[in-house]
């Protein structure tokens, strides 16, 4: 029998991390109209009909106080090449306009926070409720809009043109770099 050993309840201390998160970058506005961009890895679909994720967050993010009060937000999907500017974007003060990282926004199909021109692809979302733990917020969002490079659509692997970037522990992610179907013989 193999021998299980105990990581405890505190994420922060799992080494290695059984979960991973994917990253993205997530835009709201401000109360002024600008634009406030925040990396986020705790996020995951939840339901298909309708189309709803989750993002977890601080209740004292701006993120979290944008999208509670303006009920919108994007969720933009970076590709590994943008891990260097995801990383240090958590680190720059706020407000955190797209511009201040190095990045663009473009105008969003439906809803007012940017798209990020950078990313691959884009969920943009209407909150549709928030349950509170303590000093933190799971955000519901239903997809009201989606959007992707055009390149997507003519890859052979559109998992290896979108190279997508999970967030492991510390400092430390991971990259999906190729996708196999069930069946295939080459993993």
């Amino acid at each position: 029998m193999k021998v299980k050993v105990s990581l405890g309840l505190n994420k922060r201390t799992w080494h290695p991390s059984p979960l991973v998160g994917q990253i993205v970058l997530v835009t709201t506005l401000n109360e002024d109209g600008t634009s406030n961009i925040a990396p986020k890895s705790w996020i995951s679909m939840m339901t298909f009909e309708p189309p709803i994720l989750a993002i977890g967050c601080d209740l004292q993010h701006r993120t979290a106080r944008n999208i509670l009060r303006d009920k919108e937000f994007v969720v933009n999907v970076p590709g590994a090449e943008l891990a260097e500017i995801v990383w240090e974007s958590s680190e720059l003060p706020h407000p955190r306009p797209v511009e201040a990282v190095g990045l663009t926004p473009i105008p969003a199909l439906k809803v007012k926070p940017p798209r990020i021109e950078e990313c691959k692809a884009h969920l943009e979302c209407a909150l549709d409720r928030h349950l509170t733990y303590e000093d933190e917020v799971i955000l519901l969002g239903q997809i009201v809009a989606t959007s992707v490079d055009q390149e997507v659509h003519v890859a052979k692997d559109p998992y290896e043109y979108l190279r997508m970037f999970v967030y492991l522990e510390g400092n430390t992610y991971g990259v999906i770099e190729q996708a196999w179907q069930l069946g295939d013989e080459k993993h």
